[in-house]
């Protein structure tokens, strides 16, 4: 009975130490498993539903949308593709040229990157990267055009008195609707005209806008302009003209094609004419010189 007072305190020491051993591996196998499982399935990843090709008119501000899920301590670059210039890091930004700069929001996904004032030498490939091992990066195109207005017709139009002037401008060459777009005939703004008779509908949606003056006269002849906010301007010469060859509006049209034919025509008889004027003063020159030549 002594004995086996004795005995027991072995025995537990021995299960003890088992349970403590099996403790201690157990442990340091849950962390390696835990480890690994960081690892691969919590490793940062890009948002793929932000726009990649992002196109803006010069003089425009260009931003550059970088999505990152899962982040963690890890940084975000913007890098310039066609010379490996690193453009930001983080918030911080890493160039000369002021008019770019990072953008990010406390405790967002998102890391931007903004170029006020876009040149055509801001054209290319910018790439967000992020500082894993190994790094992961997504390639963003930047394209800066040259947006320019379009009225709609020939660049010179002849509209017959009494008839209405409709001008057509639009600008598709940009995804961003223009803010407004003004119309000016010589140097002054007609939206607002005080004339009467003015009618200005723009439709941001479809990027055009519609220019009706009603009942036209030769004083609203001149050079109409239609200049939205984000593109070159583009301009018409108008040309109202009182009496128009009947012929040339036979075919029901009063558009500016028809009357530009009957123009075009005008002129043409006109410079006939005065090529035969010219060649029968030619004609009596010389018959006065050779007869004076026979007199002599």
């Amino acid at each position: 009975m002594k004995l086996l007072h004795m005995e027991v305190p072995v025995v537990m020491k021995i299960y003890l130490s088992f349970f403590i051993v099996i403790v201690i591996i157990n442990t340091s196998g849950g962390d390696t498993q835990a480890s690994y499982w960081d690892e691969n399935y919590s490793q940062p990843y890009f948002d793929n539903t932000t726009k990649r090709d992002i196109t803006v008119a010069i003089g425009q501000t260009a931003i550059l949308h970088c999505r990152v899920r899962n982040l963690g301590d890890r940084a975000v670059s913007w890098i310039r593709k066609r010379d490996l210039h690193i453009m930001t890091i983080g918030i911080l930004t890493y160039t000369n040229d002021q008019r770019y700069q990072a953008l990010h929001t406390e405790g967002s996904d998102e890391w931007s990157l903004r170029v006020t004032s876009a040149q055509p030498r801001d054209n290319g490939v910018f790439e967000c990267q992020v500082s894993t091992e190994p790094k992961i990066s997504q390639a963003y195109r930047l394209n800066v055009v040259v947006s320019k207005a379009k009225i709609l017709g020939n660049e010179e139009m002849f509209i017959k008195s009494g008839n209405d002037i409709n001008l057509t401008c639009t600008t598709s060459q940009i995804s961003n609707p223009p803010s407004f777009i003004y119309w000016y005939k010589g140097g002054r703004v007609i939206n607002y005209s005080q004339r009467g008779g003015i009618n200005v509908s723009t439709d941001r949606t479809t990027k055009t806008s519609n220019l009706i003056i009603s009942r036209a006269t030769p004083s609203d002849s001149g050079n109409y302009t239609c200049a939205p906010s984000n593109s070159d301007a583009d301009y018409v010469l108008v040309h109202v003209i009182n009496n128009i060859d009947p012929a040339a509006m036979k075919h029901g049209n009063n558009s500016g094609s028809s009357l530009s034919i009957s123009y075009s025509r005008y002129n043409y008889h006109y410079q006939q004419s005065t090529f035969f004027v010219w060649w029968k003063h030619c004609l009596v020159i010389l018959a006065l010189l050779n007869k004076s030549f026979s007199i002599r």
